[in-house]
């Protein structure tokens, strides 16, 4: 089985050159506006939005521009979220950021071009827990990954359809892509998936040859959660970084699924296209961020009798045009900070080593392996302080990431593709 890297893969390198300009990113009222034109679009199709979780994110984004995220409650809005993931002002923010970018990306797709049978699933997603991190019923977020990947077919001018036993069938040309989309939870769920989306795709896709059409398998796997087992945030040093991180991830999952033969060579199962969604914080810039980083597995046997049909997939993903005219644009950094004389400041010497260890996900795996509260003590461990005409203040690494970020996040967060 042949592993095709993605164009945005890069080893893990050592050190990252820092940052000199600020990343291009959206404001909350951006975000807020992108919910209303979801709202709009959803109840202009007769799917009623009031008291669901689509209602709950706008008002939360509402007091957040209006007040500032210090200024909420969030257990006022989400009454039923009491998982200990949900603390500082930061992680419901980056939650929300979380959700509301995936909508977000898939209203794009929707706007481009309507799938035939999009209603049905639409009704299902405005269901479900708040959270994905929380959502234990996962019917609503399955479906959810599923108009995610066909958004990208959509702004690829595909005709997508929704309303067969495939999950999605895709369609340019006399190219028509049979797609199965699977979440999975746990990396123990990978074979039995991957082997279950084969299945699917051979009984699915038509066996009478026809001239003017070619079929062809693809299976698409969200592995956010093996990847991640908390399905919660991530941290990274610079904005190379924090994509490298996850990127890690992918090749990861993509080593060990090498051995399982899910492709076929008739009907053709042409590529595995494994994808991550995860929010977090960039340390330099500070900025909040939501990844979709994606990896692409090609089948070695069909990979040149398909060529064509796989030029198609790969400008699916690198064609899709997610630039967003809102973008407030980068700008260079500030590296000054006047305080008044005799203000006293330390930092711990080992704070990036901290964050590097934050942003590993086997150190999450092991954490959630074990009843040790690891990740608590390096959250909450000081890692400096500050005395201000006589006052002193320390700070843990959760503080000092939201004193950084906490000005840039009100005004921008990066929305992030690769």
């Amino acid at each position: 089985m042949g592993l095709m890297k993605d164009w945005n893969m890069a080893e893990l390198q050592n050190s990252y050159p820092a940052a000199t300009h600020s990343l291009p990113g959206l404001s909350i009222d951006d975000r807020f506006s992108d919910l209303e034109s979801l709202t709009s679009f959803l109840n202009g199709r007769g799917i009623e939005t009031k008291n669901t979780r689509i209602d709950r994110y706008q008002r939360y984004l509402k007091i957040a521009s209006d007040q500032g995220l210090e200024s909420i409650d969030p257990k006022n809005i989400f009454k039923n979220v009491t998982d200990g993931r949900f603390q500082h002002s930061l992680d419901w923010y980056l939650y929300v950021l979380r959700e509301v970018d995936e909508l977000a990306h898939i209203l794009k797709g929707l706007k481009v071009h309507v799938p035939v049978g999009v209603d049905e699933r639409l009704r299902k997603i405005v269901g479900g827990s708040d959270f994905a991190a929380l959502d234990k019923n996962s019917e609503s977020r399955n479906i959810q990954f599923e108009l995610r990947i066909a958004s990208y077919f959509c702004l690829a001018g595909f005709i997508v359809r929704l309303d067969t036993e495939t999950d999605i069938i895709a369609s340019k040309g006399r190219q028509h892509f049979y797609i199965e989309c699977k979440r999975i939870s746990n990396s123990k769920q990978l074979e039995e998936n991957l082997l279950k989306a084969k299945r699917q795709i051979l009984a699915r896709v038509p066996k009478k040859k026809r001239i003017l059409h070619k079929y062809y398998g693809v299976i698409a796997v969200d592995v956010t959660r093996v990847a991640y087992t908390h399905n919660g945030l991530t941290l990274g040093i610079t904005n190379d970084h924090a994509r490298e991180v996850v990127q890690s991830a992918l090749r990861s999952i993509s080593e060990k699924i090498e051995l399982i033969r899910f492709f076929s060579k008739k009907p053709p199962i042409i590529q595995c296209w494994l994808q991550i969604h995860i929010p977090g914080l960039i340390e330099s810039p500070p900025q909040a961020f939501t990844r979709f980083s994606s990896m692409f597995i090609v089948n070695p046997e069909t990979a040149i009798s398909c060529k064509a049909a796989l030029l198609l997939l790969h400008n699916v993903y690198a064609g899709s045009d997610f630039s967003d005219p809102r973008e407030s644009p980068s700008r260079k950094i500030n590296t000054e900070l006047n305080l008044p004389a005799g203000t006293q400041l330390w930092l711990s010497p080992n704070i990036s080593d901290l964050m590097l260890k934050a942003s590993d996900p086997g150190f999450y795996k092991r954490i959630n392996e074990s009843i040790t509260d690891d990740f608590d003590d390096i959250a909450k461990a000081l890692v400096g302080g500050i005395v201000i005409k006589g006052k002193k203040y320390d700070f843990s690494m959760v503080d000092i990431v939201a004193c950084f970020a906490k000005k840039l996040i009100a005004l921008s967060s990066s929305y992030a593709i690769g």
